[in-house]
């Protein structure tokens, strides 16, 4: 593809097999969601040029790789979108998307404890969408000392994951996200079963 290429979308081609490709050094917009991509997602994908960034609804597998160097994602903030949605990742959550101001991590396989940094992006609003709901996680940071209150126009959605949720009212999912708050317990035990808001 030309070195110049700014703007690419394959969307819905019914692609498959695993990506191995380094997007050109200029591409700012990425959509190839609805697809059947699989194997691991290359590491060269996460740098802060590709500012919105679909990969949406494929079979990606795998931990999310860090950058091939840190100064890739420093950018990644004001009107960045990245969509890892409906794969089959898995792992903890990486530090490096904290910084994106629309991140959809749902529908994956993720485990552990959310990092501080996803925290307190939402609660300080640069950070308006954070989805993580239909996964294993198991605790997200709270500010335990006062009553958290999401600012205006935030969305954030944890449901159905392997935690206690928070209270009523700081959570707002979208109407497909399902009706179910947690989890089972039967379908964590694999991760300890340790259900926590931390």
């Amino acid at each position: 593809m030309p070195a110049t290429l700014c703007y690419l979308s394959l969307s819905s081609n019914g692609l498959w097999g695993p990506l191995k490709w380094a997007p050109p050094l200029h591409l700012v917009y990425l959509n190839l969601s609805m697809n059947k991509f699989s194997g691991p997602l290359p590491n060269s994908l996460f740098r802060s040029s590709i500012s919105s960034m679909y990969l949406q609804r494929n079979y990606f597998s795998g931990k999310v790789p860090p950058p091939p160097s840190s100064s890739l994602y420093e950018s990644y903030g004001p009107g960045s979108t990245i969509d890892l949605g409906y794969n089959f990742l898995f792992g903890e959550i990486p530090d490096f998307l904290a910084g994106a101001e629309t991140l959809f991590l749902n529908n994956n396989h993720f485990t552990g404890v959310v990092p501080k940094s996803y925290a307190r992006n939402v609660f300080a609003g640069t950070t308006r969408t954070l989805f993580l709901q239909h996964n294993y996680i198991m605790s997200f940071p709270m500010e335990k000392s006062r009553e958290t209150v999401l600012p205006d126009g935030v969305v954030l959605c944890l449901s159905y994951n392997c935690m206690v949720p928070p209270a009523v009212g700081i959570t707002t999912c979208p109407a497909n996200a399902g009706g179910s708050i947690s989890r089972p317990s039967r379908q964590c035990s694999v991760f300890n079963g340790g259900n926590s808001m931390g």
